[in-house]
């Protein structure tokens, strides 16, 4: 990999720059920095051995660029290239792009694995798309940002299509579209008509107001162009992600001819009955209770001084870094791709732009962060599609977010004494996300929409919720007991009594239906031919556990245990996930508990446990590797596993990653060694191994004789089969566990494990698809494992084969 050197004469804008390329490339750049000087009365200047040292420290056969701030800082540069020695010297490149976007483009082109000429290119134009937002180039270069400069001997290459996603090319879209743009090494656009948006920047593809539709364009130039046009267009039959939303939309446009513009207005109800108020129906169900009145605060601006620009946009920059952190813990759940947007339009390029723009004329970070997510809310509420409007929301979470991070201010906690209809003008997704649904029985916004993040998030956990149900703030009073009827879309506030009473009925019939669906999920699962089948559920934690059993989960197959050590800056004790271990082993009675020991690596860090980057943590000290090389971090685990399953003995492990015999064999010794230091008896702990890697495929047959069950993880070991990234959208054809190659893979896990006697289940997502169950079953496979959700359709898809 390229390395960074920053050479300043301020050690605090080294480190800060130094921090935003760090924070942008998610630590994967190799960075180092030469800033100021040792001197307490003067620290500002530049140190040749310094600057030498820097070289030294980041440099590989890929070479290093360099880049510097003031006059000097290119003289000391040079002095130091005179002083290592020339072999050294000649994979140096000093470049003149500016110190900061400089940085910042080159910092992700040498994490994206680009050759140092590339990486050189990247910085020298960094400035390109700040000049374009401020309308400041020349005409040539306004010429070369739209990819017309005739003077260029690259070709500019093009792919058009019709945007065919009911919401045109909204956040998520969008983020897909900068993920993949962003890899390649050549300058790329979105074109709408006469308008013209980055295509690696997420707010400027907002702010083009893609709809449904609507005709765009990609165009690019560079060495990589011809890739990223490729991968455009993969991306774009896809759907950007959405092709099950555009296929379901066209199925129902077929038989409405309805503008999908603003298609809630055709939503409401035109007159809502007396006594009631009219909203848009976003969940079913019916519920009774008294209202409660929400309020969204944003923290207030502090009355401090102005510190300094370095001061403040360092502020800016930790506060949305632990923001950024935040997210992408959210984002590993269910519906996180909602979350992961947020993150994303936090990372845009422009926000630190426009931040900085405002901080130089001597606003403190807060106010300044507050006047540029005020105008690009602005922005998203004066878009033409109503889907983009209601993005407005999500730029407001953010800011929010981002504020409280600077502040300290959380604002009032609203505290719940009894279950109640919640109601506001409007809720964030992380709002949504917060609510205790013990207690919030039902959600009615005055604003929102039917496609808002909030309205996704309300349908996924199950509460009843209209939006847009104009006066619901003015009409009703906290503590009025109101009537929520989902299936309608009214807010009763005021129903006669025979209204009530129909209320009444239509809520039990409504509750009686769920326990009715939720029996049947209780049920076993048996074939047409007698066959019973296990289903069990996939968890992460305690809180997944009600979940599971009420989806009739029987047992668990698949114990992410990564949750007891992620986002936390001390490890967890024995004592600790012991704990743990048996509280979720109880609670399923004699069924069986998988816990798959720690699971993580270069693409996972732990905060608690740092490890040094890998250029492809994919394929490097992953699952059992990692544990075997930290022995003391995987002995307390297993420490703590063994004494579990001495008060639980329904508790299995499993270990992640295995490719050979030995690594099990040593696993197994480790377990050995435990087991006799605690002085426990019960050496009978069965332990099984996932088969994710091909060389496990390849090994089934020895490794079978090792463990007592296997658990196939489809979602790796259809990325390793097929040696495609499940991330990378430009692959995603290959990314497909019906692949034959993969099938091929699954059959042979199965005959293995049947040879020998012992159990397969499956455990990736490919275990919860309806569409494959009865092709598994006919494989061989013996039990399923999935999120808690899929269950009641699996065990009836097994029902019906």
């Amino acid at each position: 990999m390229v390395g960074i050197v920053i050479v300043s004469h301020s050690l605090l804008l080294a480190q800060g720059v130094a921090e935003l390329a760090t924070q942008m490339t998610q630590g994967q750049a190799n960075i180092a920095i030469a800033a100021g000087v040792d001197d307490p009365d003067n620290p500002i200047g530049t140190d040749a051995i310094a600057v030498m040292g820097a070289i030294e420290e980041v440099c590989d056969d890929d070479g290093v660029v360099v880049l510097m701030d003031l006059g000097s800082a290119l003289l000391s540069t040079e002095m130091a290239l005179e002083l290592i020695a020339p072999e050294l010297a000649e994979k140096v490149s000093l470049l003149d792009a500016p110190i900061v976007e400089g940085t910042m483009a080159a910092s992700v082109a040498a994490a994206a694995g680009l050759s140092r000429e590339a990486v050189i290119v990247e910085a020298q134009t960094a400035l390109d798309v700040k000049k374009e937002h401020l309308g400041s180039g020349n005409p040539t270069d306004n010429e070369n940002n739209s990819l017309d400069a005739e003077e260029s001997d690259q070709p500019v290459l093009s792919f058009m299509w019709q945007v065919q996603n009911p919401h045109g090319i909204h956040a998520r879209p969008a983020a897909a579209i900068v993920r993949a743009m962003a890899r390649f090494d050549a300058d790329t656009v979105l074109l709408k008509g006469d308008q013209q948006a980055s295509a690696k920047s997420l707010n400027s593809i907002a702010k083009l107001g893609v709809r449904c539709g609507d005709d765009i364009c990609v165009r690019s130039r560079g060495p990589k162009a011809q890739e990223a046009i490729d991968a455009f267009a993969a991306m774009a039959a896809d759907h950007f992600g959405e092709a099950d939303l555009v296929d379901a939309f066209s199925f129902f446009q077929a038989d409405e001819n309805v503008s999908n513009s603003d298609a809630d207005t055709h939503l409401v109800q035109s007159e809502a009955p007396e006594g009631a108020l009219a909203g848009i129906r976003v969940s079913d169900g019916v519920a009774i209770a008294p209202a409660a009145i929400f309020t969204v605060t944003m923290p207030e601006v502090p009355q401090r001084e102005f510190v300094g620009e370095s001061n403040e946009m360092a502020s800016l920059q930790r506060a949305i870094g632990d923001v950024v952190q935040e997210l992408q813990v959210l984002s590993i759940g269910e519906h996180g791709a909602i979350f992961d947007a947020h993150a994303l339009m936090l990372a845009d390029p422009d926000i630190p732009m426009a931040l900085q723009k405002v901080v130089a004329k001597g606003e403190i970070a807060e106010r300044a962060w507050l006047s540029v997510m005020d105008d690009l809310a602005a922005q998203y509420a004066a878009a033409d599609s109503q889907y983009m409007r209601e993005r407005e929301a999500d730029v407001r979470d953010i800011a929010r977010r981002v504020m409280v991070a600077l502040t300290g201010d959380k604002g009032p906690a609203m505290s719940l004494a009894e279950p109640v209809v919640l109601l506001a003008r409007d809720l964030m997704p992380s709002d949504v996300a917060g609510l205790d649904k013990s207690k919030v029985l039902a959600v009615c916004l005055s604003e929102g929409g039917k496609t808002s993040h909030s309205a996704i998030l309300a349908r996924a956990m199950g509460i009843p919720a209209l939006v847009k149900a104009k006066g619901c703030l003015e009409q009703v009073k906290a503590g009025d007991t109101v009537i929520l009827d989902g299936f309608e879309g009214l807010l009763w506030f005021a129903p006669g009594k025979d209204v009530e009473q129909g209320l009444v009925d239509k809520r039990q019939q409504w509750r009686n239906d769920i326990e009715t669906c939720a029996t049947k999920a209780l049920a076993p699962a048996i074939t047409h031919a007698g066959k019973t089948v296990s289903v069990l559920a996939n968890i992460g934690g305690p809180d997944d556990v009600a979940l599971a059993q009420a989806c009739g989960a029987e047992g668990v197959g698949l114990f992410r245990t990564e949750f007891l050590f992620q986002q936390r800056d001390v490890l967890p004790s024995e004592d600790e996930q012991f704990q743990v271990y048996c509280q979720i082993a109880s609670a399923f009675g004699d069924k069986p508990v998988t816990i798959r020991s720690l699971d993580v690596g270069g693409d996972k860090p732990l905060a608690a446990y740092p490890m040094p980057a890998e250029d492809n943590p994919f394929l490097g000290q992953r699952g059992v590797r990692l544990c075997l090389a930290h022995p003391d971090l995987f002995a307390t685990q297993l420490r703590a596993i063994l004494r579990a399953y001495q008060q639980q003995p329904n508790i299995q492990l499993m270990i992640p990653m295995v490719a050979t015999v030995d690594e099990v064999r040593q696993v197994k010794a480790l377990l050995e060694q435990q087991r006799q230091q605690l002085e426990l008896c019960d050496s009978s702990l069965p332990v099984g191994i996932m088969i994710e890697v091909p060389a496990a495929v390849l090994n089934a047959d020895a490794l079978a004789q090792e463990v007592d069950f296997f658990s196939i993880g489809t979602n790796d070991l259809t990325q390793y089969v097929m040696a495609a990234d499940r991330g990378n959208s430009a692959v995603a054809e290959l990314v497909d566990y019906f692949q034959p190659a993969v099938m091929s893979a699954i059959a042979r896990t199965c005959a293995a494990a049947h040879k020998a006697g012992i159990s397969v289940s499956m455990c990736g997502e490919m275990a919860g698809d309806v569409t494959a169950t009865e092709t598994l079953l006919s494989i061989g496979l013996g039990k399923f494992s999935a999120s808690a959700a899929l269950l009641p359709a699996l065990k009836e898809a097994i029902r019906r084969c």
